[in-house]
């Protein structure tokens, strides 16, 4: 019996470490994976170039009253007065420091971004469509904002994505943090969940043996 119980206890450490092993692994598969958007570099310097994008192309309507850093310390505040907006626009541009989260979880919300800025189109009366718009709302996509960035702008699609990156830091900047601390917190619970399990059954085991005597 004694032997058996040493095969199990054996048995129970290779799987705990075994899948403390996986779970590092995955989750470093994890990291990588959410610092890649699609087809976004989320990376530091496509934040970094993105922060320049939107301060040059979005500040004017659009604030992220959320973020705040040594720079901004009560966040970014549009340029453009809020009743001149209602009265351009018809309603006052959103604030932005969300927006990535509120269109989709993860990735999905800077891949919006990216789409939205990248798919204006005029029609032959020469009014202004988006078809990411059109999608989201189910419409024929007419939108009251104008291309923040020109349709004929030779980098638009690198802006496009630098912009996101940076609204989708901004939403969430602790999401790297998680990724890299998830695998090893999970580890450690693994681990310790397999110790106490083996705490028990040697503890247990004792009590039982003392019973049948």
């Amino acid at each position: 019996f004694r032997r058996r119980g040493e095969a199990v206890t054996g048995r129970g450490l290779i799987a705990a470490g075994g899948l403390l092993v996986a779970l590092i692994a995955g989750g470093d598969a994890l990291a990588r994976a959410g610092n890649d958007a699609g087809p976004i570099d989320v990376g530091p310097e496509a934040v970094r170039r993105g922060r320049a994008v939107f301060m040059t192309h979005c500040v004017a309507c659009h604030g992220l009253v959320y973020l705040w850093d040594r720079e901004h310390p009560e966040g970014i505040r549009p340029l453009m007065d809020p009743a001149a907006a209602r009265e351009a626009f018809g309603a006052e541009p959103p604030d932005l420091s969300l927006m990535a989260l509120a269109r989709g979880r993860g990735a999905e919300g800077a891949e919006y971004i990216y789409r939205l800025l990248t798919s204006y189109y005029s029609t032959p009366d020469g009014e202004v469509r988006n078809r990411a718009f059109a999608l989201w709302t189910e419409s024929e996509g007419a939108i009251a904002m104008p291309p923040p960035i020109p349709p004929g702008d030779p980098e638009l699609e690198r802006k496009a994505a630098d912009v996101a990156a940076f609204l989708l830091d901004a939403a969430a900047p602790e999401a790297p943090v998680r990724r890299r601390l998830g695998p090893f917190v999970l580890g450690y619970m693994a681990v310790m969940t397999a110790l106490l399990y083996l705490l028990n059954r040697t503890t247990w085991r004792g009590v039982k043996k003392g019973l049948d005597l």
